[in-house]
């Protein structure tokens, strides 16, 4: 796969998923405006299993874009978790989740390779009525991930608050598979 460009805040652009949205065909059109969960959706589309391998999960300071997203300060440390969803060995997204350092619940850092969607829609799915998770609009940027040298398709983001005792995670999901680029899927 070709490089893509380093990231640059000045190319992370964010838009609503409603103007971005409307150049794209299915599937990453479904897959981008989906709200359920997107290992589920590509095990699905590639008929494969989908495996998580973690590239890097701890602290450091946050991006400007992600630390606007999250009301943050400028300057603010994070935890951040940074993972490729693959099928049969091969990368089809790459996804960067970040979150105040003071708010990171401890089941995040016990995640493991179990996808973090697993954990967000196994919550709402045991007690829909109790379920404290709840998604904001989604985004779209066209801007490289920022992490691991992949080309990116298309890339969305949004907020999951999770509940009073834990504020806001951003999840931020980057397609890098050639097959989204090239109508195979």
């Amino acid at each position: 796969m070709p490089e893509s460009p380093r990231y640059s805040p000045s190319l992370t652009r964010w838009q609503p998923v409603a103007l971005a949205g409307i150049w794209l065909e299915d599937p990453l059109r479904t897959l981008i405006i989906s709200r359920d969960s997107l290992t589920l959706r590509l095990a699905r589309l590639f008929d494969a299993p989908v495996t998580v391998t973690v590239h890097a999960q701890g602290f450091e300071r946050g991006r400007q874009d992600e630390l606007s997203a999250l009301g943050l300060p400028a300057g603010q440390r994070i935890w951040r978790r940074e993972v490729t969803l693959e099928a049969e060995g091969e990368v089809l997204v790459a996804a960067r989740s970040v979150m105040a350092i003071n708010h990171c619940p401890p089941w995040m850092s016990r995640l493991g390779t179990q996808a973090l969607g697993h954990q967000l829609f196994a919550r709402a799915a045991r007690a829909p009525r109790k379920s404290r998770v709840k998604r904001s609009p989604i985004e779209m940027t066209h801007a490289a991930p920022g992490f691991l040298s992949l080309p990116v398709v298309w890339g969305r983001r949004s907020l999951f608050a999770l509940g009073t005792t834990h504020p806001t995670l951003l999840v931020q999901e980057y397609f890098v598979h050639e097959a989204f680029s090239n109508g195979r899927y």
